[in-house]
């Protein structure tokens, strides 16, 4: 009796499907990419081709399928850079560093503790951040009491924008 071999399925080419699935994430991908701005594109790895695709893609009307036919030039591109990294740095940018968190919590914690309270929470920043002015402080807050709603905002935003300088 004859036993069957075991297929080695890894060296078969993949299937159609599998090859259109792959190409439709790669398209997907420089969707994703059309939507950053300058600044963003920058830190990614990117060739010239795959640039000067995506700023065409930022030109074009959505006239008559343009930016459709953009969108499948962008994925045919996209095969020949390294798509991994590119997206690996893509979701480095998009996740929020840990720290960063925890620093804009901490900032939004003395913020509310500074308008809710008074002298004893402005020397409590003061003892913490030697190098925060107590002056500048209570005159933010001073301001903040004064004035009307929206003004309120506009002075709340100074404060957070003031500890922001402080807190690292």
């Amino acid at each position: 009796m004859k036993q069957h071999e075991e297929i080695d399925w890894s060296l078969e080419p993949p299937s159609k499907s599998q090859v259109k699935r792959d190409m439709t994430a790669l398209q997907d991908l420089g969707q994703d990419l059309t939507t950053l701005n300058k600044k963003q594109l920058e830190k990614l790895p990117l060739s010239e081709t795959l640039r000067s695709a995506l700023d065409e893609y930022n030109r074009l009307p959505n006239s008559h399928g343009a930016k459709r036919r953009q969108l499948q030039f962008i994925g045919k591109v996209m095969r020949a850079s390294n798509h991994e990294e590119i997206q690996a740095e893509l979701d480095k940018m998009r996740t929020p560093d840990h720290a960063q968190v925890r620093r804009a919590q901490l900032i939004e914690q003395w913020g509310d503790r500074l308008l809710e309270g008074g002298e004893e929470d402005i020397s409590a920043f003061v003892d913490t951040w030697p190098l925060a002015e107590r002056q500048a402080l209570r005159q933010i807050m001073r301001n903040y009491t004064k004035e009307n709603e929206e003004m309120a905002r506009v002075h709340r935003r100074k404060l957070l924008n003031y500890i922001k300088e402080f807190i690292e």
